[in-house]
Protein backbone atom coordinates (compact mmCIF):
# COMPACT_ATOMS: atom_id res chain seq x y z
CA UNK A 1 0.00 0.00 0.00
CA UNK A 2 2.64 2.27 1.26
CA UNK A 3 4.57 1.34 -1.97
CA UNK A 4 2.01 2.17 -4.29
CA UNK A 5 1.33 5.63 -2.83
CA UNK A 6 5.10 6.22 -2.64
CA UNK A 7 4.46 5.36 -6.65
CA UNK A 8 1.63 7.53 -7.49
CA UNK A 9 3.17 10.53 -5.76
CA UNK A 10 6.15 9.89 -7.99
CA UNK A 11 3.94 9.81 -10.76
CA UNK A 12 2.42 12.97 -10.18
CA UNK A 13 6.20 14.64 -9.90
CA UNK A 14 7.62 13.23 -12.50
CA UNK A 15 4.47 14.06 -14.63
CA UNK A 16 5.05 17.95 -13.96
CA UNK A 17 8.56 19.72 -15.66
CA UNK A 18 7.90 22.60 -12.61
CA UNK A 19 7.38 20.27 -10.06
CA UNK A 20 10.10 17.66 -10.60
CA UNK A 21 12.72 20.52 -11.21
CA UNK A 22 10.95 22.03 -7.75
CA UNK A 23 11.44 18.77 -6.16
CA UNK A 24 14.98 17.71 -7.51
CA UNK A 25 16.08 21.84 -6.70
CA UNK A 26 15.22 20.87 -3.30
CA UNK A 27 16.23 17.60 -2.55
CA UNK A 28 19.95 17.48 -4.40
CA UNK A 29 20.79 19.99 -2.19
CA UNK A 30 20.36 18.59 1.24
CA UNK A 31 21.16 14.76 -0.03
CA UNK A 32 24.32 15.36 -0.07
CA UNK A 33 24.82 16.67 3.65
CA UNK A 34 22.19 14.06 4.62
CA UNK A 35 24.90 11.49 2.84
CA UNK A 36 28.43 13.19 4.52
CA UNK A 37 26.15 12.77 7.61
CA UNK A 38 25.34 9.00 6.99
CA UNK A 39 29.26 8.22 6.21
CA UNK A 40 30.22 10.12 9.37
CA UNK A 41 27.74 8.26 11.39
CA UNK A 42 28.91 4.57 9.82
CA UNK A 43 32.63 5.64 10.98
CA UNK A 44 31.39 6.69 14.13
CA UNK A 45 29.59 3.17 14.81
CA UNK A 46 32.71 1.20 13.43
CA UNK A 47 35.01 3.41 15.56
CA UNK A 48 33.08 2.55 18.99
CA UNK A 49 32.77 -0.43 18.11
CA UNK A 50 35.98 -1.34 17.41
CA UNK A 51 36.71 0.13 20.94
CA UNK A 52 35.16 -2.08 23.17
CA UNK A 53 38.01 -4.53 22.21
CA UNK A 54 40.91 -1.93 22.19
CA UNK A 55 41.68 1.35 23.93
CA UNK A 56 39.52 4.37 22.35
CA UNK A 57 42.83 6.15 22.29
CA UNK A 58 44.21 3.78 19.96
CA UNK A 59 41.10 3.93 17.54
CA UNK A 60 41.48 7.35 17.61
CA UNK A 61 44.96 7.56 16.75
CA UNK A 62 44.33 4.37 13.89
CA UNK A 63 41.61 6.63 12.07
CA UNK A 64 43.53 10.38 12.23
CA UNK A 65 46.70 9.62 12.03
CA UNK A 66 47.43 5.79 10.64
CA UNK A 67 45.06 6.85 8.33
CA UNK A 68 46.84 10.21 7.25
CA UNK A 69 46.07 9.54 3.34
CA UNK A 70 42.63 9.87 3.79
CA UNK A 71 43.41 13.13 5.30
CA UNK A 72 45.88 13.90 2.49
CA UNK A 73 43.44 13.14 0.06
CA UNK A 74 40.41 15.28 1.70
CA UNK A 75 42.34 18.08 1.43
CA UNK A 76 43.79 17.90 -2.44
CA UNK A 77 39.79 16.90 -3.41
CA UNK A 78 39.00 20.64 -2.00
CA UNK A 79 42.01 21.75 -3.64
CA UNK A 80 41.51 20.33 -6.96
CA UNK A 81 37.41 21.34 -7.27
CA UNK A 82 38.55 24.93 -6.11
CA UNK A 83 40.77 25.09 -9.18
CA UNK A 84 38.27 23.43 -11.69
CA UNK A 85 35.40 26.10 -10.25
CA UNK A 86 37.71 29.18 -10.85
CA UNK A 87 38.46 29.81 -7.07
CA UNK A 88 41.98 30.59 -5.87
CA UNK A 89 43.64 28.48 -3.41
CA UNK A 90 45.57 30.54 -1.04
CA UNK A 91 47.16 27.66 1.66
CA UNK A 92 46.97 24.02 1.78
CA UNK A 93 48.26 21.91 4.55
CA UNK A 94 47.52 18.32 3.77
CA UNK A 95 48.40 17.22 7.25
CA UNK A 96 48.94 20.19 9.79
CA UNK A 97 47.46 19.70 13.39
CA UNK A 98 45.44 22.74 14.35
CA UNK A 99 43.01 22.06 17.29
CA UNK A 100 40.10 19.59 15.63
CA UNK A 101 41.05 20.12 12.25
CA UNK A 102 44.43 17.55 10.68
CA UNK A 103 44.65 19.86 7.76
CA UNK A 104 43.01 22.58 5.78
CA UNK A 105 42.74 24.49 2.27
CA UNK A 106 41.95 28.43 2.34
CA UNK A 107 40.55 28.98 -1.46
CA UNK A 108 39.54 32.30 -1.97
CA UNK A 109 36.15 32.55 -4.28
CA UNK A 110 36.30 34.34 -7.35
CA UNK A 111 33.26 35.89 -9.79
CA UNK A 112 29.93 36.82 -9.70
CA UNK A 113 27.15 35.41 -7.07
CA UNK A 114 26.00 32.51 -9.48
CA UNK A 115 30.03 31.21 -9.49
CA UNK A 116 30.79 31.94 -6.08
CA UNK A 117 27.58 29.74 -4.95
CA UNK A 118 28.90 27.00 -7.48
CA UNK A 119 32.62 27.14 -5.70
CA UNK A 120 31.23 27.00 -2.36
CA UNK A 121 28.98 23.89 -3.47
CA UNK A 122 31.81 22.01 -4.68
CA UNK A 123 34.90 22.98 -2.69
CA UNK A 124 32.99 22.10 0.51
CA UNK A 125 31.44 19.01 -0.95
CA UNK A 126 34.48 17.86 -2.74
CA UNK A 127 35.70 14.54 -0.48
CA UNK A 128 33.02 12.81 -0.73
CA UNK A 129 32.51 12.86 -4.52
CA UNK A 130 36.30 12.27 -4.59
CA UNK A 131 36.39 9.82 -1.64
CA UNK A 132 33.48 7.98 -3.43
CA UNK A 133 35.52 7.36 -6.63
CA UNK A 134 38.58 6.62 -4.81
CA UNK A 135 36.75 4.34 -2.62
CA UNK A 136 35.48 2.39 -5.69
CA UNK A 137 38.63 2.46 -7.66
CA UNK A 138 40.49 1.06 -4.78
CA UNK A 139 37.55 -1.73 -4.88
CA UNK A 140 37.69 -2.47 -8.74
CA UNK A 141 41.77 -2.44 -8.69
CA UNK A 142 41.56 -5.39 -5.44
CA UNK A 143 38.57 -7.71 -7.26
CA UNK A 144 40.49 -7.34 -10.69
CA UNK A 145 44.53 -6.87 -10.45
CA UNK A 146 46.56 -9.84 -10.48
CA UNK A 147 48.71 -8.41 -8.24
CA UNK A 148 50.76 -9.77 -4.33
CA UNK A 149 48.01 -9.69 -1.67
CA UNK A 150 50.47 -6.45 -0.26
CA UNK A 151 49.62 -4.84 -3.19
CA UNK A 152 46.00 -5.61 -2.72
CA UNK A 153 46.37 -4.70 1.05
CA UNK A 154 48.14 -1.57 0.11
CA UNK A 155 45.20 -0.41 -2.04
CA UNK A 156 42.50 -1.87 0.75
CA UNK A 157 44.43 0.91 2.98
CA UNK A 158 44.15 3.73 0.50
CA UNK A 159 40.34 3.18 -0.05
CA UNK A 160 39.56 2.54 4.09
CA UNK A 161 41.59 5.46 4.85
CA UNK A 162 39.66 7.73 2.34
CA UNK A 163 36.95 5.87 3.43
CA UNK A 164 37.19 7.53 7.06
CA UNK A 165 38.12 10.96 5.81
CA UNK A 166 35.47 11.67 2.72
CA UNK A 167 33.03 13.65 4.86
CA UNK A 168 32.28 17.31 5.35
CA UNK A 169 33.91 19.14 8.77
CA UNK A 170 31.53 21.51 10.48
CA UNK A 171 33.32 23.91 8.44
CA UNK A 172 32.82 22.36 5.24
CA UNK A 173 28.93 22.26 5.71
CA UNK A 174 28.62 26.20 7.25
CA UNK A 175 30.51 26.97 3.74
CA UNK A 176 27.94 24.89 1.63
CA UNK A 177 25.03 26.07 3.12
CA UNK A 178 25.87 29.89 2.47
CA UNK A 179 25.73 28.36 -1.24
CA UNK A 180 22.72 26.79 -1.36
CA UNK A 181 20.27 29.21 -2.08
CA UNK A 182 21.81 30.33 -5.26
CA UNK A 183 22.55 26.82 -6.29
CA UNK A 184 19.05 25.68 -5.66
CA UNK A 185 17.82 28.12 -8.42
CA UNK A 186 20.80 26.72 -10.57
CA UNK A 187 19.15 23.46 -10.25
CA UNK A 188 16.15 23.97 -10.98
CA UNK A 189 16.39 25.72 -14.10
CA UNK A 190 18.64 22.69 -15.22
CA UNK A 191 16.71 20.27 -13.87
CA UNK A 192 13.29 21.67 -15.90
CA UNK A 193 15.60 21.85 -18.85
CA UNK A 194 16.59 18.68 -19.00
CA UNK A 195 13.05 17.31 -17.98
CA UNK A 196 11.67 19.14 -21.00
CA UNK A 197 14.16 18.67 -23.45
CA UNK A 198 15.74 15.03 -22.63
CA UNK A 199 13.53 13.01 -20.05
CA UNK A 200 10.51 13.72 -22.02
Amino acid sequence: MLTEDLKKIWEIIYGNPFVFAAFVSVVLPFAVILAGYAINLFGEAFATLVSFFVDPWLVYVIVNYLFFPGVMLHELAHALFAVLTGAKVTELALFKREGDTLGHVNASMRGNMFMIAIQRIFISSAPMFVGTGVVLLCRYLILTLTIPLWGKILIGYIGVAMFFHMTMSVEDIKIYVKGIPIFMGIVFVVSLIVKLFVLK
